[in-house]
Order: C-alpha cells, then structure tokens, then sequence
C-alpha cells in the first residue's frame, strides 16, 4: 500500500476515535476536550489536503441520485465541523485562551452543541456511505 494511502487511512482512524473521544466530554473535562479538538482541527485540516482530488473531480461527470445525497452529506458535514471548530475556539479557555475573546458566548455554545449533534449524526452518514 502506498505510503499517502496508509496516512489516510491512519487519519481517518484518528478522526473517527477522536470524534468518540470528544463526545466523552463529561468523562475528560475541559483541557483534554479543547487539546482533542484542536488535534481534530489539524487532522481535519489534513483529511481535506489529502482528499484534494476529491474537489477537483467535484463538477465533473454525471452525478447519480445517490452520488448527489452523499455531495449534500459531505457538504453538510463540512459546515458542522467548520461551526464546531469556529465555536469552540470561541469558547476555549486553555488552547485558545490567548485569543482573549469574550463576546458571543451563548451563541458560541449553542453552535458547538447543535453541531456537534448534528455532526455525529452526519458524520455517522458520511463513514456509512
């Protein structure tokens, strides 16, 4: 197996048990949670770099019915970890407490915990399919 394929690999496993991780957030308390998160940010970050052929065959070709649901997954997807991952740097106290940001709080938290619902619903369709 080629070595980028044995890193996507390896990433995406990191994703999935880190995503499980995350969802423990009573268990781990706010520092490990915010480390987690912010190594999910990178992995995420990473998974895009390395599936960037992905979005260059993106509008090319016909597109099932099946192939357009799972766009709108994908999509989908994207925008609950892009408002998981914009709150919860609002909301850090320790990774990102140097951004000093203090506006937006309860907004922030709603965002991160409707996306992170949603997103482990839409994350669990996106591994599915």
């Amino acid at each position: 197996m080629k070595p980028k394929a044995v890193f996507k690999i390896a990433a995406d496993l990191l994703m999935t048990l880190g995503l499980l991780f995350l969802m423990g957030y009573q268990f781990w308390g706010d520092a490990a949670h915010e480390w987690a998160g912010a190594g999910m940010f990178i992995l995420f970050i990473a998974h895009h770099i390395l599936n960037a052929n992905w979005y260059k065959s993106i509008l090319r070709g016909k597109y099932s019915s099946f192939s357009i649901f799972q766009l709108i997954v994908d999509f989908l997807v994207f925008l609950a970890m892009i408002g998981l991952m914009v709150s919860g740097i609002m909301l850090s106290s320790h990774v990102f407490a140097f951004l000093d940001i203090h506006g937006g709080m309860s907004f922030a938290r709603l965002l991160h915990m409707a996306a992170s619902h949603w997103g482990f619903v839409l994350m669990a369709l996106h591994l599915g399919l």
